[in-house]
């Protein structure tokens, strides 16, 4: 079990004997159908949820909300469906919080999935529900009258290539700003070259190393547009304009900047980060 898993179960522990007696799934298996990719949205915001299966015992998740005005990235998390210890854990881990919270599954059926943890403030219930025409129902609540409530479409497997391309630098941020170096390392190409705007090269251990050591420490990065090529099957190009506002050696700079950042698609199915390079953008005085 890794580091990740390690902190949402301890935290887990602590919630467990309020589902004392409580019927339960034991088996991933219950969980197949929410395999796949999920969207819905209004007027300003969509939001996309992906599920895929690393093997019978974990499925890996993405959720996240993006503007329609901008494109701008509103909020990511990376989720994980598990089973061990004799029962099913939903994990995640959002960007504003520092650790991963672990529901339990204490209900389903064919078409229900409920997961809760009473030890937590917002949200303590997540129910997914199958619905007979084909949509996903995710119902967050803190289990009383606080809540709300998404109804999301399955995504048609013809979906935009570019789309995983844009989850996985979400993702690859998301885990900036996290400081979670084990899992910015699962975005990281082995043979990264990674570009600073200062012209300073790291290879992905030096890269690493450097977040881990809070000689860089990412507050914020937030994309103001993106362009993706794909460069055939297995590589993508993304042109961006982001801001960042980052601690370098414990000095505050908000940055806008212009990149170019080369993706590839691994035998897992997963894009990760080939090569990065960025321009810092002069201040518009104003």
């Amino acid at each position: 079990m890794n580091k990740w898993l390690r902190v949402a179960m301890t935290a887990w522990a602590v919630a467990w004997p309020a589902f004392a007696g409580a019927s339960e799934c034991v088996l991933l298996s219950a969980a197949h159908w929410m395999l796949g990719d999920w969207v819905t949205g209004g007027e300003k915001t969509v939001f996309h949820e992906s599920w895929t299966e690393l093997g019978p015992q974990t499925f890996e998740g993405m959720g996240s909300e993006r503007s329609l005005v901008d494109g701008k990235v509103i909020a990511t998390e990376v989720l994980r469906l598990v089973e061990m210890a004799g029962g099913i854990f939903y994990i995640a881990k959002v960007a504003h919080n520092e650790l991963p919270v672990a529901f339990r599954l204490t209900e389903c059926s064919t078409d229900l999935l409920l997961f809760e943890n009473p030890a937590h403030d917002f949200p303590r219930r997540l129910e997914y529900r199958h619905d007979a025409d084909g949509t996903m129902m995710v119902a967050v609540s803190d289990g009383k009258d606080k809540g709300f409530t998404l109804n999301f479409e399955r995504v048609a497997a013809a979906a935009d290539p570019k789309a995983p391309v844009l989850a996985a630098e979400d993702a690859r941020f998301a885990a900036m700003t996290g400081a979670n170096v084990s899992e910015l390392g699962s975005w990281l190409d082995d043979d990264l070259q990674y570009v600073h705007s200062t012209g300073q090269v790291e290879s992905r251990e030096q890269f690493l190393a450097a977040i881990a050591g809070g000689a860089f420490r990412y507050l914020e990065i937030a994309p103001l547009e993106r362009q993706v090529v794909m460069l055939g099957h297995e590589s993508a190009l993304v042109r961006g304009h982001a801001r960042i506002k980052v601690l370098v050696s414990g000095n505050r700079l908000e940055l806008t900047i212009r990149y170019l950042a080369i993706y590839g698609l691994g035998g897992d199915g997963h894009w990760r980060l080939r090569a990065w390079q960025s321009l810092r953008l002069p201040q518009q005085s104003g």
